[in-house]
């Protein structure tokens, strides 16, 4: 397996539906989370009120740090000082950084099993069990928000806050120490997503004792038989069975596998997260992105992955955390394989199943959703999906266009403005275009100096190229091995690349629950859906072969289509999810 390591260029701005969703995130819900107490009080006043009260601030602090390299606002750098500040002051002289009371950390109590009961995350008397394994889980974002922050605002004291986190974790875990499986929900894989968090803290110290210890971390899961997730995922074993198949546990461990490829070179951690990644796409991923869980009788709760034959759209449900962490795996595996499918998935989730979890309003979110229901439930509470999924937002908008071999990489068609580097001329790149409504763009160019070089662009998925011009005159492009066309010539300011695309209507077919059968539709890739408030009792494809379903579908005049013979009308997936509306994506069919 070939890499190709993709590096970002600065994003500068971005208009258009995305930049619409982001402000509603950057103007209200960051601001009510900073302001509501709830990210530092567990810190500062020892125990916390709930037991991953400590998640919250790591996750606010990654996704408020990529909004400040965007927007630069002095009034949100100095709000991400005052919170390294006071959590760093909150730091015992053992390195402990959480929020539980001292008799009831991992350190006092290393392995929880005398609790199992509390084990279960989905358990409603769980906000009064104080020892219920999720201390390791704050130590976790602890690590990844404050190692993103230090990357763009290097303080040697948060260095030795996070050495220190490490150095205790290594204490009671590492070696012959408690196993750390033992600790924590879903038979520990809860706890085991420390993995990526360590490996982040090698890449910033190169210090080999954490490196060693991640590799320690996956001995255990692979000595765990209810784990062994690697094991599982190089043998075709799947996602199903590993830690109860808790989804996002899962795809975080995924991305623990990946940052340790690329420290360690070992080919088998880079293919356990493709084959996760390739499991995950095939067997549990929707239209619209959203990868799917349901509880059954052999996993843990409605945040575990089920198998594709117990599929029914109306009983599974999208974790927002799942929607978060498929996006992150999906841009860290283009950036290091630079392959467009992995673009094409985080965009996919992005604009469809990420985008209904959102309200209006900007504060509220749906901790889940489902491709069929009659009204998603928005809330304004704090909750481990609101604080993650607008991590997803900020990471897609700095994974627009970036430089892979030498080549400026174009990854998205969406209106923005990009930074170039003295590579490619310096100066500014900037896309215009009404995406995802309409599959074309103008990308102009307004560099300081001229240079030739080669450039590359990815059309989003289910696009068919109509044509390429430069400076108004058609060129010819090649598509490459990494699924992008590309072009090579001199360019400078005033030259404009116009790309025009279709965006394909096209029908899917799930395979269900009892041997139904379901289909859902995609326009290019937005998801379509109807809009209903109450379970419909119509079913338009009964008896209806795919193919003849899709022939169904007529053009209306706003954009959306009809089924023929029907009022029913469908529209993009999350313009149906509102207040007072869910959608209907998947339809019965023969």
């Amino acid at each position: 397996m070939e890499m190709n390591a993709w590096r970002a260029l600065r994003t500068v701005d971005v208009a258009g539906s995305q930049r619409a969703r982001l402000e509603a995130w950057r103007h209200h819900r960051l601001w009510f989370m900073a302001e509501s107490g709830f990210l530092i009080d567990g810190f500062e006043s020892r125990p916390g009120t709930h037991p991953w009260q400590g998640e919250h601030l790591g996750k606010w602090l990654h996704a408020a740090t990529l909004t400040w390299l965007m927007t630069r606002e002095d009034r949100l750098r100095a709000e991400l000082e005052s919170n390294v500040k006071r959590l760093l002051a909150t730091q015992l002289p053992n390195g402990y950084l959480g929020t539980y009371a001292p008799a009831e950390t991992f350190v006092a109590l290393p392995e929880n099993v005398e609790v199992a009961e509390a084990h279960d995350d989905m358990d409603a008397a769980i906000a009064s069990k104080r020892r219920a394994g999720w201390d390791t889980w704050t130590h976790r974002y602890n690590l990844y928000g404050l190692l993103t922050y230090e990357r763009v605002f290097p303080n040697e004291a948060v260095v030795d806050a996070c050495r220190r986190m490490g150095d205790l974790l290594i204490e009671v875990y590492g070696g012959n120490g408690a196993d750390l499986t033992n600790y924590g929900t879903r038979k520990g894989i809860s706890a085991t997503t420390l993995l990526e968090s360590i490996v982040m803290l090698y890449e910033r110290t190169a210090d080999s004792k954490y490196l060693d210890f991640a590799e320690h971390i996956v001995e255990r899961m692979e000595a765990n038989p209810a784990l062994r997730l690697m094991s599982s995922l190089l043998t075709g074993g799947g996602v199903v069975h590993p830690g109860e198949g808790k989804g996002y546990q899962i795809m975080a461990n995924l991305l623990g596998y990946l940052r340790l490829y690329g420290c360690t070179g070992k080919s088998e951690y880079l293919r356990t997260a493709v084959n996760g990644w390739n499991e995950i796409k095939a067997n549990h991923l929707l239209v619209t992105g959203g990868p799917w869980t349901r509880h059954t009788d052999y996993n843990g709760n409605r945040e575990c992955f089920a198998r594709a034959e117990d599929f029914d759209p109306w009983e599974i449900s999208v974790e927002g955390c799942c929607d978060t962490t498929w996006i992150q795996l999906c841009l860290h595996l283009f950036e290091a394989l630079g392959e467009r499918k992995y673009l094409d998935a985080a965009e996919t989730t992005l604009y469809n199943s990420l985008h209904g979890h959102q309200h209006a309003d900007g504060i509220r979110w749906c901790y889940y959703t489902a491709p069929n229901e009659v009204a998603p439930a928005f809330a304004g509470r704090v909750s481990c999906c609101a604080s993650s999924m607008p991590r997803a937002m900020e990471m897609v908008a700095s994974h627009l266009v970036g430089e892979i071999d030498g080549h400026l990489s174009i990854g998205t068609l969406a209106p923005c403005t990009v930074a170039l580097s003295e590579a490619f001329g310096a100066g500014a790149l900037t896309v215009e275009g009404d995406f995802p409504a309409d599959p074309g763009a103008e990308i102009r160019f307004e560099t300081l100096s001229r240079r030739t070089f080669t450039c590359e662009f990815r059309l989003p998925a289910g696009t068919t190229p109509l044509g390429v011009r430069v400076n108004g005159a058609d060129f010819e492009v090649t598509l490459n091995r990494r699924g992008f066309y590309e072009l090579r010539r001199e360019w400078g300011t005033g030259d404009v690349l116009a790309i025009n695309g279709r965006s394909e209507l096209e029908g899917h077919v799930q395979a269900g629950e009892h041997g139904q059968r379901w289909v859902a539709f995609t326009k290019g890739p937005i998801a379509l859906a109807q809009q209903v408030s109450s379970i419909p009792d119509d079913e338009p494809f009964h008896g209806c072969k795919p193919d003849d379903a899709l022939a169904m579908l007529e053009p209306s005049t706003n954009g959306s289509y009809r089924i023929a013979d029907t009022e029913i009308a469908l529209m993009p997936y999350h313009l149906t999810c509102t207040d007072g509306s869910g959608p209907r994506t998947y339809f019965k069919c023969a």
